[in-house]
């Protein structure tokens, strides 16, 4: 047993008399003061607890309000000091078209490894951020200068580490951080987050390594990217598709939905077949819209085929026109405003003819008017037949579609 000295046993002493000695003060006020308003009512009593609580939590907000407003001024003052610090040379360095090594930048921005805590990364990340897309809408940026500079501000280390060590919000803002870096990122510390039971968190990391990962990008694209494919999952894969096809071809889209089931993913992929202009697919196209159950799946294929203005499929959608639902008939006609001939173009104004919903005619003669002159033809003659034939109705829908076109040319 260690041997307690006197001394340190008279301070213990001291602390405890010291601490019952204000709890007695304490008690003997809250006695007192329950004992000076005990004689009165019950409603009097209850008003004075309510404006001590009142007054208890009116002080704490204004506390809490200084508190927060010592920490923004905090924060904007050392974002203006970051700024004043790096702003001019990050943008020296980045605009410049010498390449500068990692420490070559250290020493122009005077910027010491061993005391980097005296900047805070999160702001510098800011700094950095707000300096390269400057340069970059200039279309001066310098992107191995832009790279050693994070390489020179150990930047990515710090972002990895909240990646590994922070909670679900945090661990998902440093992620879409590291997104807006843009310098690539270690798979494997990816690999808690591509998986985690929180859908924002697993979605933003799979996105991360979809638009990342030089190894196996499309990895979550194989597997339906995940189970729920929202409006936002559709914008955030769209801009890491047009960003991986900057840096070089894609791979047929098509390959992606040969094993899915969920309708939204293989709508999404078949718009960007479309999108990319991968005419190759076509073929495939025409073979999936035999098998296709899904309506809202064929009419895109349809459209797809438009878009890639993919002619052999023309007679195929006309056999298949009457067969078809109302969503998939209006998809055909839209194709067949785009596949130019004068086959298509017949098909169209026999469509139009044998049609009586105004709402369908609306859509063909759109279609119709997108074969340029040889269909404003035939929209002429269509209106003149409807003015012999009295019909007001038909010629106020072809004197919009004319106004269309006065307005958005073809």
């Amino acid at each position: 047993m260690p041997i307690v000295h006197q001394s340190e046993k008279n301070s213990v002493l001291k602390i405890v008399k010291e601490r019952v000695m204000y709890y007695d003060y304490y008690l003997y006020y809250l006695s007192y003061l329950s004992s000076l308003y005990n004689g009165y009512p019950l409603i009097i009593r209850i008003t004075v607890v309510m404006v001590m609580v009142l007054a208890t939590i009116t002080l704490f907000g204004v506390f809490r309000l200084l508190y927060i407003g010592f920490q923004i001024n905090r924060k904007d003052k050392t974002k203006r000091n970051t700024q004043e610090h790096f702003e001019e040379k990050l943008t020296f360095v980045m605009r410049n078209k010498v390449n500068y090594e990692v420490d070559e930048i250290q020493e122009l921005l005077q910027y010491d490894t061993s005391k980097a805590k005296r900047w805070k990364s999160d702001v510098l990340t800011d700094v950095v951020l707000t300096v390269k897309n400057a340069v970059y809408k200039e279309g001066e940026l310098n992107e191995i200068n832009y790279k050693n500079c994070i390489e020179a501000l150990r930047l990515m280390g710090f972002w990895e580490k909240r990646i590994r060590t922070s909670g679900p919000d945090k661990r998902k803002q440093a992620l879409q951080v590291v997104g807006a870096i843009d310098n690539g990122v270690n798979s494997g510390i990816l690999s808690k987050s591509t998986f985690h039971k929180n859908k924002h968190l697993r979605k933003t990391a799979r996105d991360l390594h979809t638009s990342q990962d030089s190894y196996n990008p499309f990895r979550f694209m194989e597997e339906n990217f995940d189970e729920a494919f929202t409006q936002l999952d559709k914008l955030r894969l769209h801009s890491t598709l047009i960003k991986r096809s900057k840096e070089g071809r894609l791979p047929n889209l098509l390959r992606w939905i040969n094993n899915s089931k969920n309708p939204n993913y293989i709508v999404f992929i078949l718009r960007e077949v479309g999108f990319f202009n991968q005419y190759e697919a076509a073929p495939t196209l025409m073979e999936m819209l035999d098998r296709q159950e899904n309506r809202d799946v064929r009419a895109q294929i349809i459209l797809t085929l438009g878009e890639l203005g993919y002619l052999e499929c023309a007679p195929r959608l006309i056999q298949r026109f009457h067969l078809e639902t109302n969503v998939v008939r209006e998809a055909i006609i839209t194709t067949m405003g785009r596949l130019h001939g004068s086959t298509n173009l017949r098909f169209l104004v026999d469509t139009y003819s044998g049609t009586e919903d105004i709402n369908s005619k609306l859509v063909i003669a759109r279609a119709i008017k997108s074969h340029g002159e040889q269909g404003n033809r035939e929209l002429l003659r269509l209106q003149q037949e409807a003015h012999v034939q009295s019909n007001e109705n038909e010629n106020t829908l072809l004197n919009q579609v004319f106004s269309e076109t006065a307005i958005l040319p073809v």
